[in-house]
């Protein structure tokens, strides 16, 4: 696994060379301003990636993990963020991350690639995988069920899984989370217990409050398959995970 810093050129600008860069464009035009943008860009990326290789080679973490070159997100960000992702079975990413920068991940990783996206709002409680508690959030769809695949190992060798629906009506023939979870203890072993939430003007927060109310670690959902009218679990509902920051999230698409 490998850490590797990001930002985006318009992102590491303070408030006065954004104002320089806004007098460039309007009057000496795209090119002297873009000359500022990219030059200022490239010296502040390299002081601040070294100031975070610095801090990271001080935390505990650095024992595990390896430290990459900084990625620049200032000439292409979408081929280098497509280009990474499709030789990465993971991207994580935290919340504290530059938005803009988050917003490529989303746009150009988890939607371009397929490749899944955790962002961590905090440390896991647990220490150990083996110790940790898990929900899953639930509902039969393409999304959902890539995002168990995905998951599976992590799912298989934590403490406590909780499979989690919101009650729906007019899903014949589907599989309920009850049958999820049976399929998951018998295929796979997972410890996990179905969880089904009543249907409510924001299922979000319900399923906010259960994981806070379980202490879990790590929310895995699927993420923007639905059509718009079927977006009851999905879509409108993953970007309100997305920006609320207050839960560890595992997205797949």
């Amino acid at each position: 696994m490998e850490v590797r810093y990001a930002r985006d050129p318009l992102g590491v600008l303070d408030e006065e060379q954004r104002a320089q860069y806004r007098n460039l464009l309007e009057l000496g035009g795209w090119d002297h301003a873009h000359r500022y943008l990219a030059e200022t860009f490239r010296k502040e990326l390299a002081e601040d990636a070294g100031q975070a290789a610095q801090d990271f080679r001080g935390s505990p973490a650095s024992r595990h993990l390896a430290w990459g070159k900084p990625l620049d997100l200032g000439c292409n960000a979408a081929e280098v963020l497509d280009s990474l992702a499709y030789r990465r079975d993971l991207l994580m990413a935290g919340f504290a991350l530059n938005r803009g920068v988050r917003e490529l991940v989303q746009k150009c990783v988890l939607m371009g690639t397929g490749t899944p996206v955790a962002l961590i709002a905090t440390a896991p409680a647990r220490a150990r995988l083996e110790d940790s508690t898990l929900v899953v959030a639930w509902k039969p769809s393409p999304a959902a069920r890539r995002a168990l695949d995905r998951g599976l190992d992590m799912l298989s060798r934590a403490r406590q899984v909780y499979l989690v629906a919101i009650e729906e009506h007019g899903e014949k023939n589907l599989p309920t989370a009850q049958e999820m979870a049976e399929h998951l203890m018998e295929a796979h072993n997972v410890r996990v217990e179905a969880v089904g939430l009543r249907a409510a003007d924001s299922p979000a927060d319900q399923l906010q409050g259960f994981y806070r109310e379980t202490g879990a670690d790590l929310l895995v959902m699927g993420a923007y398959s639905m059509p718009r009218l079927q977006e009851i679990f999905f879509g409108g509902f993953t970007r309100r995970f997305i920006n609320r920051e207050d839960c560890n999230v595992l997205l797949a698409h």
